[in-house]
């Protein structure tokens, strides 16, 4: 093999797993929004195409203008990865309920490809008196509308095309991507019985592409979370998934008794980076810092941490950090509490319970290690 063919087949691999790791990060691209990774995603078309369909039961559409990967819904034991408002806080039904009702005004015939902001407002109010939905006061009816179209102009489904002509008192107009606004969803769901039926199509999938989706979308699998089918794979295939995920994606597979962790060692392909700035993610190495320290020795796999133990330990913290941390936080433990255990659950490194959380085995990882002492 000659040394510039062997140098285009590498460049032609890394390119492809450039452009997967960027389809797992933004399943929608646009050559408006992101031309350099869409025309990569272009390029490596039919090989990406192939491999999420075989590999991970996932449908990757590339047209002239987009590239939309639509995934497969994950299990319950996955973590939870909600849409946000602009201020970091998560989508609740309402906002959904609008953001479903904004793309079926959009999806409504006859509507062009530019529309009027205040005309797309109306129109989502009417079809919400229709439904029985109640957006509450104006001020909430306004924040879920504006939260609908940041995500969709995120998605690079809308873009405002200009403040319309003042003169004539005519407001805000929308552009509308029309050829990938009926892409948001994997199928028409107007002949569907109800919601379950969407996530019922993927109930009987091979156990080997269950276990792949897991490792590539989830920061842990638990072994006691894998069903025998699942757990048989893993022990025996280990080396041959090792190999997948680092060709695929650039993952790196570490297996222990306790479960199965893929990483990405430039700790770039993640969707919430951690440890991290701000006060919850602060509080979250703190206090995993301090229970691993606590009960690292004799810990097992899974450690049940109780309510009252948080809030001693929490406590503790925020009165030494009340100047430095969010006063609401220092303020109000429970949401604090609360804020923190629901981080911890969506990063994998904890369980919910009852009465507390459930710290899982890579919690272990951030257990402080002493410092090499230095010989004078």
């Amino acid at each position: 093999m000659s040394t510039s063919y062997a140098s285009a087949v590498s460049g032609d691999v890394s390119g492809r797993r450039d452009a997967a790791r960027a389809l797992l990060q933004q399943p929608i691209v646009t050559a408006a929004g992101d031309r350099e990774t869409f025309d990569l995603v272009r390029r490596h078309a039919p090989a990406l195409k192939s491999m999420f369909a075989d590999r991970l039961g996932y449908r990757l559409v590339v047209e002239p203008t987009f590239a939309r990967l639509t995934k497969a819904p994950l299990g319950p034991t996955s973590p939870h990865r909600a849409l946000r408002h602009a201020d970091g806080t998560e989508f609740g039904a309402i906002t959904y309920a609008c953001l479903a009702l904004v793309c079926a005004a959009l999806l409504e015939p006859g509507t062009g490809e530019r529309v009027s902001v205040d005309d797309l407002l109306e129109q989502v109010r009417a079809d919400a008196r229709e439904n029985g939905i109640v957006f509450g006061d104006p001020v909430s009816e306004e924040r879920n509308f504006a939260a609908a179209l940041r995500v969709l102009e995120e998605w690079g489904v809308i873009a405002e095309s200009g403040r319309g002509d003042e003169a004539s008192g005519d407001g805000p107009h929308l552009d509308v991507h029309r050829d990938l606004l009926p892409q948001l969803l994997d199928i028409p769901l107007h002949g569907m019985p109800g919601p379950a039926a969407a996530l019922a199509r993927h109930e009987h999938e091979p156990a080997a592409r269950r276990l792949y989706r897991r490792l590539v979308e989830d920061p842990f699998v638990a072994r006691d979370e894998l069903d025998d089918e699942s757990a048989t794979i893993l022990a025996r295939d280990r080396h041959e998934l090792a190999r997948m995920l680092e060709d695929d994606f650039g993952l790196v597979l570490e297996v222990r008794a306790e479960g199965a962790l893929a990483y990405d060692p430039a700790g770039v392909l993640t969707d919430e980076a951690f440890p991290g700035s701000g006060t919850l993610k602060h509080a979250c190495l703190l206090l995993l810092a301090e229970l691993t320290e606590r009960f690292g020795d004799s810990a097992p796999t899974t450690l049940h941490v109780d309510v009252h133990t948080l809030d001693s330990v929490l406590a503790d913290l925020a009165a030494a950090r009340s100047r430095t941390w969010k006063s609401i936080y220092v303020r109000d433990l429970a949401l604090l509490r609360r804020d923190v255990v629901a981080l911890l659950v969506r990063l994998g490194l904890a369980r919910p319970h009852e009465d507390g959380l459930e710290l899982t085995a890579p919690a272990a990882r951030y257990r402080p290690v002493p410092a090499e002492s230095k010989c004078r």
